[in-house]
């Protein structure tokens, strides 16, 4: 019984230890979303230490981006709301501009080239309502494909992970397509710098060997 005692002792400590460290590592991500609402300006570096550019949008002009959070009217108000793609928090809301704003800003459409400056070893981008083919991402560093961004029910989250990354196009949303030809399918998204499940799983195992560490000088104390 006292064996079995210390060894559930030890993979509790391991629990916690996997539990408190993946805590930390979760909360050393960074959420690369400016935290003030407004219109992105376009090729100087921002707060967070990137630049945006805007791309031509299927045949349009240059398209616009800002930051906006439903909750909060923010220094530019939108015409209209789009019903199926208002997520709460601050996310990326794209605007295509074809000589003026493509719906009102309604649909959250847009092309643009996102530059760090520097290499991110994991990039976590996260898409909201993806309900058409049509949003993805290409030119990453510079390089020739691209990844699709699966599309799914109303509302629906998708996710993508880019490792060592420098820049990226985004393509989001899409005017017209088969499901919503007259209104085309609106998207928003978020872009965040996230530790390596690595560094998760080695801060883990420290603490598994601090559990055993414990363990061990308690049992010498007692000998002595």
């Amino acid at each position: 019984m006292t064996k079995f005692n210390s060894l559930a002792a030890t993979l509790a400590a391991s629990a916690v230890g996997l539990s408190l460290f993946g805590g930390v590592s979760q909360a050393q991500a960074a959420s690369l979303v400016p935290s003030t609402e407004g219109e992105i300006t376009f090729g100087v570096v921002n707060s967070l230490g990137y630049t945006v550019k805007s791309l031509a949008y299927d045949g349009m002009a240059a398209s616009r981006l800002f930051v906006d959070d439903k909750t909060t009217d923010g220094p530019f108000t939108f015409t209209k709301l789009d019903a199926g793609t208002n997520p709460d928090g601050l996310w990326f809301r794209p605007v295509a501009v074809n000589g003026s704003i493509v719906e009102n800003g309604h649909l959250e459409v847009g092309k643009f080239n996102f530059d760090f400056g520097t290499t991110i070893k994991k990039l976590k981008l996260t898409f909201f309502d993806v309900e058409e083919v049509g949003t993805l991402i290409d030119n990453i560093n510079g390089g020739v494909g691209s990844i699709a961004v699966a599309p799914g029910d109303d509302s629906n989250i998708q996710y993508v992970f880019l490792d060592n990354v420098t820049s990226f196009d985004l393509k989001a949303g899409i005017i017209g397509g088969d499901l919503f030809p007259d209104t085309g399918d609106g998207v928003r998204f978020q872009i965040e710098s996230v530790p390596e499940p690595t560094t998760i799983l080695g801060l883990g195992a420290l603490g598994v060997a601090s559990a055993f560490g414990l363990r061990k000088g308690k049992k010498a104390s007692q000998a002595a």
